[in-house]
């Protein structure tokens, strides 16, 4: 995953700490089904949908808590999930879902959030935020691009708290 001055760290798949479900290595058959891309539609197989989710938007959280950084890209997922040459083929709708409950923000959105006022902040996220949501849901444009930056909001939150008030001082 991705963050300033760790580009060169980038992770390159396996599981040298140990940090992964044990199916990872055992589960030949799990493990193909979870690198499966997605149905097009939850409502085509609920319970396939909700288990490859239950899986990876977990996974994806706690990697990169594991990691230390709050920025991530597509592309670094799928590099640091590549299992025995394969890449998980649906990380961009696991980062969708992710976005779309709010665990996951877009870094231009999340910047633009932070430089406003309360007002506009509250118009942006309970207002524009659902409505776009909708819109690109409707209209097919719902993809996340390998290289957009998306920032871990909850982790986020906690780096926040542990730096505590003096922590953007320079």
């Amino acid at each position: 995953m991705w963050s300033p001055g760790r580009e060169a760290q980038a992770p390159t798949g396996g599981d040298p700490a140990g940090l992964l479900p044990p199916e990872w290595e055992e589960d030949e058959e799990r493990m193909s089904f979870l690198f499966s891309a997605f149905k097009r539609s939850r409502e085509v197989n609920s319970t396939d949908w909700d288990s490859k989710m239950g899986f990876w938007a977990p996974l994806v959280l706690s990697h990169s808590r594991r990691q230390g950084v709050v920025r991530l890209r597509l592309r670094d997922l799928q590099e640091a999930f590549q299992r025995k040459g394969s890449v998980p083929l649906g990380l961009a709708t696991v980062l969708q879902d992710l976005l779309r409950r709010g665990e996951l923000q877009r870094e231009s959105d999340f910047m633009a959030s932070v430089d406003s006022s309360w007002i506009s902040w509250g118009v942006g996220v309970f207002l524009l935020k659902p409505l776009k949501w909708t819109l690109s849901n409707m209209l097919g444009d719902n993809k996340v691009p390998a290289e957009e930056v998306l920032v871990a909001v909850e982790l986020l939150k906690v780096v926040m708290q542990k730096a505590g008030p003096g922590w953007l001082q320079v």
